[in-house]
């Protein structure tokens, strides 16, 4: 399995670096570095979108809830995405209609004070470092399940190799990166689900359906029903959309595209994306439940179904899959808290007069 994973890895970790070059020597100003050149169509907008939100808190935490929960805990995907067709019809066409750069530049214009703007930019700094530490956990988690590393040099690995391809190419290589990211964890999602299906029923879904029907009579009754009361799963499903409204992390993406049109389009193939991934998750969870009733913790799931019932590529696939996941929420997040402290605090009030070459290095 390892050296199958590294020659993926490397494929892998190859391609992302050339987009990176790639960008590299197409990005001349701030708005090159910061928006793409506005130039970001529908259907990578939409990848980006959801490779964004898309974290290891899916294929870790959410693949772990569902686990444990079971179906129940689809209300809050149903949440996230009544989320984003609030943002596809009341946020966004407002943020790129103004044509701004950051989220910080929008509440400057639209409350007419620049320190609003600035507060802005120190709480979306302070908050989303403070986010970057899930992302790195779930890394070294899997790395310590895979390969038995410590979790903290798997952890500057990440962050090594993500704020690289970041400072080459900005929003453009991380566009286009993260469109390929998206492509990965759908096949890695859409191969595991029938290998995984086949494993639990042996080759026939009927009796795959069977073996979890029997296995269902042995769990808690919370696990085959409503794990959490409706009011628990209602503010789950609230506090996931209203996140996803108003997440500085996705909303910095819609100035990277055309106009607001592009947006719109972009949100729904967004959501096409995750609806695919959802229903792959939720499935992957409660599967692996049968298969696996007493992992010692639910967010070993995913990495024990890549390391023990997946066959080597598949499991390698969906490990780099889930790396993937990592890699493309740390590099918004650092393209979010980057610009915060480049745009809208350095450029803004300690150096106002530095060039836009200044800006971009």
């Amino acid at each position: 399995m390892s050296d199958v994973f590294f020659v993926v890895l490397g494929v892998y970790v190859a391609i992302i670096m050339g987009i990176a070059i790639w960008s590299y020597f197409r990005t001349e100003t701030e708005v090159d570095f910061l928006a793409a050149g506005r130039s970001i169509g529908p259907i990578v907008g939409g990848a980006v979108l959801a490779a964004t939100q898309i974290s290891a808190g899916t294929f870790v935490g959410t693949a772990g809830r569902h686990y444990l929960a079971g179906v129940s805990w689809v209300f809050p995907w149903l949440g996230l995405w009544t989320g984003w067709l609030v943002c596809a019809f009341f946020v966004a066409p407002k943020l790129r209609r103004l044509g701004a750069l950051t989220v910080p530049d929008y509440i400057s214009a639209r409350y007419g004070s620049p320190k609003a703007g600035a507060l802005a930019g120190i709480l979306i700094v302070v908050a989303y470092t403070i986010y970057l530490v899930a992302q790195f956990q779930a890394g070294g988690e899997i790395a310590e399940v895979v390969f038995g590393i410590r979790p903290l040099t798997a952890m500057l690995i990440i962050v090594a190799s993500t704020a690289l391809y970041t400072l080459l190419g900005g929003v453009r290589s991380s566009s286009y990166i993260d469109f390929l990211q998206t492509l990965i964890m759908v096949a890695a999602l859409i191969v595991a689900v029938p290998v995984l299906l086949n494993q639990v029923g042996g080759g026939s879904p009927v009796a795959a359906v069977e073996r979890s029907l029997d296995f269902l009579d042995t769990l808690d009754d919370r696990l085959v029903g409503w794990y959490y009361s409706p009011r628990e799963l209602l503010a789950f499903a609230i506090a996931f959309g209203l996140s996803i409204a108003a997440a500085p992390y996705e909303l910095t993406r819609f100035y990277s595209m055309r106009d607001e049109r592009t947006v719109r389009k972009a949100i729904f193939v967004a959501i096409g994306f995750q609806v695919v991934i959802a229903t792959s998750i939720m499935s992957i969870g409660m599967l692996m439940r049968v298969l696996f009733p007493n992992l010692p913790s639910q967010d070993q799931a995913t990495a024990t179904m890549a390391l023990h019932v997946l066959p080597p590529v598949v499991g390698a696939l969906l490990l780099v899959a889930m790396l993937s996941a990592i890699m493309s929420t740390v590099n918004s997040i650092l393209l979010v808290t980057g610009a915060r402290v480049a745009h809208d605090l350095y450029g803004k009030f300690i150096r106002p007069d530095a060039s836009q070459q200044h800006l971009v290095n």
